[in-house]
């Protein structure tokens, strides 16, 4: 199948300057030509982008997909731990065959958001993977890991190799996810470690998320969430940290290095009242630094135009100072950060020639896209969501005039709706 994109305004994300009017050329899953186009190139599908704005697609870099179920419940929690809490018994009645809808729930959510590639951390992950490969969107899927040694070394012995096998290609790739320090033995923390070691895989892990949890470790282990986590091995493989909104002097050190990547959540933190990440400072450090949206329950979407505009302004604020954070820095978080976090950074992120085609559109026919004066702070201040007219992944059309090409949604939402009201009554 050969694709072309015409007429658009194409931000690559390879530098600000970078930006041109012109084609993009796919050739099966890869951009093969950019700019003028090719008098060659036969195109199978044109797509005219007149008024748009062609980007990379977007990378939440951390969510919880079946959180879904939990949207705007019990949302006047005081914090993270009292939310847990009412979380977890919930949960408790989550089966099996719930995780497949909830999970096409949230990926259309993200596609129409213009999300191409996502890395989740939950329950039942080979329904999580069935449903991303049927909805033909990238993925890093976690294999969490709660409690004990022998408890891990279960789920990694039954678990993962049935992941491994549905994965497939490149499209999905399977991540080791111990959820943090306070659920996670010292030696599970090892073992996965291990594992990730052992099968090339990324270490995908919350820390430093709340003051409680770094008073906890201090108390506990003499030393900081970050730190322990070093003392484990940690950092010695690939691996991508969720939140770090409290950190002490001694972290940036350790989170300043190749393999690591800091996933900002600023909508979960503000409203779970975990502060405000430190990421002006993370920058300073040359700390690699992603987005995420975290999951539906503590956020309460899985757009991550709100997230840019959030990160924005929180950086504004916690700084008192606006230039620091520019559009542009914005979105490579959105966009190449994350698939640097993911370890998907040469395949996807920017629009560049021999990567996969992750493309979405914008159009800018909106009133409050008019005028369109800087274009990167229109798409971090202004833009929404619901501009995304359509959605590449991969080559594959996802999405075209806002219309889901790949997910019935409206049956994947009578069907959430069913089983919410199913699981409210399970006992």
């Amino acid at each position: 199948m050969k694709t072309l994109i015409r007429n658009a305004t194409i931000l690559p994300m390879t530098g600000p300057e970078d930006m041109l009017h012109g084609s993009i050329m796919i050739e099966d899953h890869q951009i093969v030509a950019i700019g003028r186009e090719s008098t060659n190139f036969k195109a199978d599908r044109i797509i005219d982008a007149k008024g748009m704005i062609a980007m990379p697609g977007l990378v939440n870099a951390h969510t919880h997909l079946g959180m879904v179920y939990f949207r705007n419940y019990r949302d006047s929690s005081l914090n993270l731990q009292d939310w847990l809490e009412e979380i977890w018994k919930l949960e408790a009645h989550l089966v099996e065959q719930d995780l497949y809808i909830a999970s096409l729930l949230g990926i259309g959510e993200m596609i129409q958001s213009g999300t191409t590639t996502f890395a989740d951390m939950y329950f039942f992950q080979a329904e999580t993977v069935k449903a991303a490969l049927d909805a033909k969107i990238k993925a890093n899927i976690g294999l969490t890991l709660f409690g004990d040694l022998k408890e891990s070394k279960h789920r990694v012995a039954t678990i993962l190799p049935e992941l491994q096998q549905m994965s497939g290609g490149s499209a999905i790739k399977i991540d080791i996810a111990p959820h943090a320090i306070y659920t996670c033995s010292d030696d599970t923390l090892r073992y996965a470690v291990e594992i990730a070691k052992q099968e090339n895989s990324r270490f995908h892990i919350h820390a430093s998320e709340t003051i409680k949890e770094v008073e906890d470790s201090l108390a506990t282990h003499k030393m900081s969430p970050i730190a322990y986590l070093a003392s484990l091995g940690a950092f010695s493989v690939p691996n991508y940290l969720a939140h770090g909104v409290h950190l002490a002097a001694e972290d940036y050190p350790i989170l300043q290095n190749k393999h690591t990547s800091v996933v900002h959540n600023p909508s979960s933190n503000c409203k779970l009242a975990s502060g405000i990440a430190p990421i002006k400072k993370m920058a300073d450090y040359k700390i690699q630094l992603a987005l995420g949206t975290d999951g539906a329950s503590s956020n309460n979407t899985l757009d991550m135009f709100q997230e840019m505009r959030l990160s924005a302004m929180l950086a504004a604020i916690s700084t008192e100072k606006t230039i620091l954070f520019s559009p542009y820095d914005i979105l490579q978080m959105a966009t190449i950060g994350g698939a640097t976090a993911l370890g998907r950074a040469a395949e996807c992120g920017t629009l560049e020639v021999g990567k996969d085609a992750d493309i979405i559109l914008i159009n800018t026919d909106k009133a409050h896209l008019t005028p369109l004066n800087n274009i990167y702070s229109a798409l971090v201040f202004a833009a929404k969501s619901s501009d995304v007219d359509t959605v590449l992944c991969r080559g594959e059309l996802l999405m075209q005039n806002r219309v889901l090409q790949t997910i019935d949604i409206a049956q994947v939402m009578k069907k959430t709706q069913t089983i919410w009201e199913q699981m409210k009554n399970r006992n």
